[in-house]
């Protein structure tokens, strides 16, 4: 060993007593905090909370890295996936003077140990149980498992100065997202991207049961990590402090010869062996050996609170006192309850603290997003609904400029979809991104390339997370079907965002976009199981004070919805649109207007009758807006005496959520009832469940005078217009409910109503029967024009 390295073994283990005594003490103590009086019920909180298992295991690892960091100068930041390990986290930044430097309460001295300690899982103190926004350094609560691993390689993308240590619970470790997340390495380019150290702590337990790497032999793990593409590292006593040092040291250094041996080539020609580190460590560490008869140290039982009720129990207090008084804190601390020198000694410090890194604060390096003009991507018509095109293809040449414009700040996520959502021209630009072996038929792949494709929504969503709140741009595109598979992960991020407002350091970042397409209107291929709208109605439920969800009508309609979303940061975007070539209604400068206040009168559509109408027909969503369409036009051509008003919805959360309605985008019940009137009945056909209408519309009007039509979990494999016919909003429907509904105020509809409504009723039977015959819909259908 080292001089250096020696010298830095004796100062970690005065480190880990210090940090392990502070993450132990956040637990327990009220007072007394450097145990100088006899401890007593009175200096234990009231409310035990929290978790112990896993503290010193992350106490080792940041010790480490500070003392990797330390030599070498690195610009590092840490991601840690057991974020209910937060009080060796808050003990680290409190030694390396992060918390004072953010808060300026915690100094290192006794007033700030105690407010540290007093603070932690306190009711309004910035520090609950877990890594959250107000933790400096944070991009990750790490409450929700499996996302640590994917979350750390978006955070190197584009950085090629970055180094991401993420620390991996074997807990963590068994979830679905974290075995995919694997596999991000064969998507890093160590010549323009920087790197990720993954430190997998196999402490052995989870809450109640051994973890699957705790079980697993050394052969079994190293065999799988060298099956996933790494070089794994396995360290484990005895003197585990020593080989840490030493292997840290290598994995450094590993990493340092991929990226000179990648940023010395023009062209990348081997496969990057990154480093694993796979540290064992007791669950719980150095803490209590045992309590009431059961192994404690080095078992489940470790994994929250080990004692609890220290103010009703003299065992548990006389267990406690004894666990704290054998870290001899008062050994590491002067008469100020400052650390002696000799326990910071290899403490980073200024820039180089892990807690200070720069990019833990995406809005550091957040930058607008260089857009192109829409004018060059628009399509022009001369008559409305006489030009047909598909949103997605026209999205996709904008995105494709978006490439072109910012080569190192944007990324395109895609569960293996690009080019089933017409977004291949986006190819034009870049290629998907691959570094691993490809065959020469295989097209569109480069180790250069920003489109990222992979078929796991988590590790997209990860990559997505780590690529934004760090200062960068990325949209998401995925089959609207499978978006749900994220939806959690979604919560995650926007209770993140959520907190994020509130802590005054925290700036912008770029808005998550997510793009849902191959909708369940329009299921060619796929049935059933490809028709689910549930995503929009989480969305609008939980995050509706940042979050937009747009229903662009043709394809101008999602430029303009692109450019909105662009540019407007801290948001959570849905943009809902069809790939299949559809009629255009708008010009970009009347989506540009429709945009301002997310829905309009379209007054072509009904004509002389929109002034004054009978019945307004509502819509939201590309196909349930031709439907909507067309049925006003069946009602002019059959029944011209009913009046009607068509109203286009393109973003939804333009009506306004309940208390999350704020600003001057949300319109009041005045302003409602300018496009639905204050009383004649309203036909709303939506793209989705009709229950995140009812949300929505229930605060402006009186639900007896709205029918909302929309997907009624009705489907299969079968005809375009047939999946419309099922759920009630085909234009027959819509027509019907417009007769029905206008004839109450009109008495000329009335007389006619019964007669129109056969005829409509007969054609649906038509329909029907001919679809049975010929497995197609009828050219009369097919054929429909504005």
């Amino acid at each position: 060993m080292q001089k250096q390295d020696a010298q830095a073994l004796s100062w970690m283990k005065q480190y880990l007593r210090f940090t392990d005594y502070l993450g132990a003490a956040q637990l327990y103590l009220r007072d007394n905090f450097f145990l100088e009086e006899e401890l007593r019920p009175e200096h234990c909180k009231s409310r035990i909370l929290g978790h112990w298992g896993t503290v010193p295991g992350l106490n080792l690892v940041y010790a480490n890295l500070n003392y990797l960091v330390y030599k070498h100068k690195i610009n590092m930041l840490l991601v840690t996936g057991p974020g209910h390990g937060a009080p060796a986290i808050l003990a680290n930044l409190y030694a390396e003077k992060t918390l004072d430097a953010f808060y300026k309460n915690y100094p290192l001295n006794r007033k700030g140990f105690g407010q540290i300690v007093s603070d932690f899982s306190w009711p309004y103190s910035p520090f609950p149980s877990h890594v959250t926004p107000t933790v400096p350094g944070s991009i990750l609560e790490g409450g929700e498992l499996g996302y640590s691993l994917a979350t750390a390689f978006g955070s190197v993308l584009d950085n090629p100065d970055l180094i991401t240590a993420v620390v991996v619970g074997d807990g963590e470790a068994e979830t679905g997202p974290t075995a995919t997340a694997w596999h991000s390495n064969k998507f890093i380019n160590p010549k323009t991207s920087g790197a990720v150290l993954p430190i997998v702590h196999i402490n052995g337990y989870k809450i109640s049961n051994p973890t699957i790497y705790g079980t697993m032999s050394d052969a079994e793990l190293t065999s799988l990590f060298k099956g996933y593409g790494y070089n794994p590292h396995i360290i484990k006593g005895p003197n585990v402090e020593e080989k840490t040092i030493a292997v840290m040291e290598k994995s450094y250094q590993e990493i340092r010869e991929i990226q000179k041996k990648a940023r010395s080539q023009k062209t990348l020609n081997f496969q990057p062996k990154w480093p694993v580190i796979l540290l064992q460590t007791p669950k719980g560490w150095k803490g209590l050996d045992k309590f009431h008869g059961h192994k404690v140290e080095g078992s489940f039982h470790s994994h929250g609170i080990p004692v609890d009720h220290p103010k009703d129990d003299p065992e548990a207090l006389k267990a406690i006192k004894g666990w704290l008084e054998s870290y001899k804190v008062h050994e590491l601390i002067d008469q100020k309850g400052t650390p002696k020198n000799e326990v910071l000694q290899f403490v980073p410090s200024g820039k180089y603290r892990i807690g200070m890194n720069k990019h833990a604060i995406g809005g550091n390096f957040y930058k607008k997003l260089k857009l192109p003009s829409l004018s060059k991507h628009g399509i022009k018509f001369k008559k409305r609904g006489a030009t047909l095109a598909s949103s997605m293809g026209q999205g996709a040449l904008m995105l494709r400029d978006i490439f072109k414009m910012n080569e190192k700040t944007f990324r395109l996520m895609c569960p293996d979809e690009i080019e089933s959502n017409k977004l291949g021209a986006i190819f034009q630009a870049t290629k998907r991104a691959y570094m691993w072996p490809l065959k020469n038929t295989d097209e569109d792949l480069s180790t250069e390339g920003r489109a990222m494709e992979m078929l796991s929504e988590h590790t997209l969503q990860g990559w997505l997370q780590g690529y934004i709140l760090t200062g960068r741009h990325a949209m998401f595109v995925t089959y609207e079907a499978f978006a749900p598979i994220i939806a959690s992960m979604v919560d995650q991020h926007a209770k993140f965002l959520k907190q994020s407002f509130n802590v005054k350091w925290r700036k912008p970042v770029a808005s998550a976009i997510y793009v849902l397409s191959s909708l369940g209107w329009r299921q060619d291929h796929n049935g059933y199981s490809h028709q689910n709208p549930s995503f929009i109605s989480g969305v609008l439920q939980k995050h509706g004070k940042f979050s937009q969800i747009y229903f662009p009508s043709d394809a101008n309609s999602l430029l303009v919805a692109f450019e909105e979303t662009f540019k407007k940061p801290d948001s959570i975007s849905v943009i809902v649109a069809g790939k299949r070539d559809l009629p255009q209604w708008q010009t970009i400068d009347e989506a540009r207007e429709q945009a301002k206040t997310g829905l309009r009168v379209w007054d072509w559509v009904g004509g002389k009758g929109s002034k004054n109408p009978d019945v307004v027909m509502a819509s939201a969503g590309d196909y349930i807006t031709q439907e909507a369409v067309f049925a006003v036009k069946m009602c002019r051509d059959l029944v011209p005496e009913l009046n009607i008003r068509y109203v286009n919805v393109s973003e939804l959360t333009s009506l306004g959520l309940g208390d999350y309605c704020q600003g001057n985008s949300c319109l009041t019940k005045v302003g409602f009832n300018q496009f639905f009137t204050d009383k004649k009945p309203v036909v709303f056909g939506y793209h989705g469940y009709v229950n995140d209408l009812e949300q929505v519309l229930w605060p402006h009007a009186d639900s007896d005078r709205f029918t909302l039509r929309g997907y009624n979990e009705e489907g299969s494999t079968t005809t375009p217009f047939d999946i419309k016919m099922r759920n009630g909003v085909s234009c027959y429907h819509f027509a019907i409910a417009l007769i029905e509904q206008g004839s109450k105020s009109n008495a000329k509809v009335r007389r006619k109503k019964d007669k129109i409504i056969a005829e409509i009723n007969a054609r649906i039977v038509h329909h029907q029967e001919y679809i049975r015959e010929f497995g197609d819909d009828p050219e009369e259908v097919k054929n429909m024009k504005w």
